[in-house]
């Protein structure tokens, strides 16, 4: 493992740490809202990798690009990558086609990303990560819960969270849209 490795992975044990703080309550923390949540910061930083001309874009506007068609799903794969070597197997093919609205986040992702962005980007820089770079660290923070919370939710179904929550961060302008 490489030294930028080790340090993302350290980057993914803090930004847990931090979206446990901020995404608990008196219950603890709902793991659905955990994990899309984690997995949207994600996509997010990937989306601000991407400099893309948004002078006429809305937050919360869904942005279609090539980048996001690419990039996307290469952090799905990692995501996948590390719940492999956790010994959590997944079917790639039908992953994130499932969405029964009973392991819906409690948060949209506007609300999610104002919350998180902030303690996010400051590991982020802390820790000088490019945001390409922060979006791999979050899609290891991302299988890194899918793994935690299995005695609470199937790895299957969090995953589906994860796989539509780390999409919908790489197409959907953050607020604010440019940083």
């Amino acid at each position: 493992m490489t030294s930028k490795e080790q340090t993302q992975v350290l980057v993914a044990q803090r930004f847990l740490r931090s979206a446990f703080q901020l995404l608990s309550n008196e219950y603890g923390v709902h793991a659905e809202s955990a994990i899309a949540g984690v997995a949207r910061m994600a996509g997010t930083f990937m989306f601000r990798s991407f400099a893309l001309p948004l002078s006429d874009v809305s937050p919360g506007q869904v942005v279609f690009s090539e980048q996001a068609n690419e990039q996307g799903p290469a952090l799905v794969s990692l995501m996948c990558g590390v719940l492999s070597g956790m010994e959590i197997e997944l079917d790639t093919d039908t992953l994130g086609q499932t969405r029964d609205g009973e392991h819906d986040p409690l948060f949209d992702f506007l609300e999610t990303q104002t919350l998180l962005e902030p303690a996010f980007e400051t590991i982020r820089t802390e820790n000088e990560l490019t945001y390409e770079e922060a979006a791999e660290a979050g899609a290891i923070a991302t299988a890194f819960l899918v793994h935690q919370v299995q005695d609470v939710l199937d790895p299957r179904t969090a995953a589906d969270v994860a796989v539509f929550a780390l999409i919908e961060g790489t197409k959907t302008a953050p607020d604010p849209v440019a940083h």
